[in-house]
């Protein structure tokens, strides 16, 4: 896929795995946008687009929360009206919220279903009918290993996570025959802000689940793994080979995967005690 010229829309385009793919198009010779909430962020990282980039390559910052429809319809237009209908579209913007299911309060459970999948929704909705109309395209949705996975600990986060995956399946072969690809991420944990966070807050459990067969990934290698699927044009993209393998294991395990993660969860739990 060559990726020069291309206009470039990525949602959650201020910090991790946005930025990182973010800094890989315009290396490419893309024209990027970035769009989330925290404006400053915005700012230091079309500053640092702007310096690396060649002078005909046009990026811009948008402020949006992609929860909101209405802004999320704006961003695409403003995107549109200045360089013209996205090539591209990565859905990076995403929370986590973990929690022990019955302390989680539905005031959890509403903003990631509103941010995760919601919020990708709202951006691919507002630039579909032109993508079909042109008849190409390509978006990328930024899932997780808890969009395969119930993950212990995750009832809010994989219930947004399993929902973007739905939604994924189904745009994918509805956009098929439409010349519109479509790619579904699921980078295991990577070393953001966003991780950063999740580690302070979620149960203990985890870490004595997955402690030590998941091996945190940087941004940058999964920023790499999506542009080479999206080169391949790859549906499944899972970056690093334990997601891989993961991934597959998870499938060929069918329902023996849950006595596995009630073994898992028994002994974790009896480390807590």
């Amino acid at each position: 896929m060559d990726f020069h010229d291309r206009v470039a829309l990525i949602t959650g385009g201020s910090s991790g795995i946005g930025l990182a793919v973010a800094r890989l198009l315009a290396a490419r010779g893309a024209h990027v946008w970035l769009v989330a909430r925290d404006v400053a962020r915005l700012q230091v990282a079309l500053s640092e687009l702007q310096a690396a980039g060649a002078p005909t390559q046009q990026h811009g910052i948008i402020a949006c929360d992609v929860a909101d429809p209405e802004q999320a319809a704006a961003a695409v237009q403003q995107v549109t009206a200045a360089v013209g209908l996205p090539d591209i579209i990565v859905n990076s913007a995403g929370i986590v919220l973990p929690g022990y299911v019955e302390k989680l309060d539905l005031t959890a459970f509403r903003r990631q279903i509103e941010v995760n999948y919601l919020g990708a929704v709202h951006v691919i909705q507002a630039a579909l009918s032109g993508l079909i109309r042109r008849g190409s395209g390509h978006i990328v949705n930024v899932c997780s290993a808890a969009g395969f996975i119930g993950m212990f600990g995750y009832a809010a986060y994989a219930g947004s996570k399993f929902a973007l995956r739905g939604y994924s399946d189904v745009l994918r072969a509805e956009l098929k025959p439409a010349g519109v690809h479509v790619a579904i991420v699921f980078p295991p944990d990577t070393d953001t802000p966003q991780l950063a966070y999740d580690k302070q807050t979620r149960p203990v459990e985890i870490d004595r689940i997955i402690g030590k067969w998941v091996k945190v990934q940087t941004p940058e290698a999964v920023a790499r793994a999506i542009l080479e699927g999206m080169e391949r044009k790859r549906y499944i993209i899972t970056p690093g080979l334990d997601t891989t393998l993961f991934y597959w294991l998870i499938g060929a395990l069918g329902p023996l995967q849950y006595p596995i993660m009630d073994y898992l969860v028994a002994r974790a739990r009896r480390g807590r005690a």
